[in-house]
């Protein structure tokens, strides 16, 4: 029997699209060595002190200048940074709608506050969410223990009660350790032939 109260739905990689080595790309050819910025540059969209707001971009810019020797003025490297790297993921919008109809759904991402606010409105299907929940605002990711059980508050459910979904497994692990029910998203056809074996309403 199907007794989730609440979906918990993460954004790129399962409502979004993405590809992080665009916005890596984009800065290294304008850094000493654009090969080895390239490559020391990976996982810098995702750094804890980016996601959580403890760096201000013109901190990450200056970090940059003086790692990297980046090339581009500050107005050029913000225009990097902001212009999309990510798309909506054909078939969610509706997917989530549908889910909507019956049960509490909730969206929490690990973003930076700038590029969030550079894409949110090109994704209408936000709307939907009962509560949007960032680390940039919340000063906490994922995969740690508290922001999982601060979603589950703000869900009103415990954490058996709530699916979380995302296309990391080190947080879809990290869920599951503090009771969750999980899916590890590899993509939309697999996630909704999972809902469907479930039993889950609306779909």
């Amino acid at each position: 029997m199907f007794r989730v109260e609440a979906f918990i739905f993460d954004f790129f990689g399962v409502m979004a699209s993405f590809d992080n080595d665009v916005v890596y790309a984009r800065l290294a050819k304008h850094c000493r060595n654009q090969a080895d910025a390239f490559d020391k540059l990976n996982g810098l969209m995702a750094d804890r002190d980016v996601i959580t707001g403890r760096l201000t971009l013109r901190q990450i810019y200056d970090g940059l200048v003086e790692d990297h020797g980046l090339g581009l003025g500050y107005a050029a490297f913000e225009s990097a940074w902001l212009e999309p790297y990510s798309a909506p993921m054909p078939g969610m919008a509706e997917l989530v709608s549908a889910l909507t109809s019956h049960y509490k759904v909730l969206l929490l991402s690990n973003v930076d506050r700038y590029y969030w606010d550079a894409i949110r409105t090109a994704h209408p299907e936000l709307e939907c969410f009962a509560a949007i929940l960032l680390s940039c605002d919340l000063r906490m990711a994922k995969p740690d223990r508290e922001i999982f059980l601060h979603a589950s508050e703000v869900a009103g459910a415990p954490p058996s009660r709530c699916f979380f979904i995302d296309d990391s497994l080190p947080n879809v692990e990290a869920a599951r350790s503090l009771r969750f029910d999980t899916h590890w998203f590899k993509g939309v056809p697999g996630f909704l032939n999972e809902l469907r074996q479930r039993n889950v309403s609306g779909i």
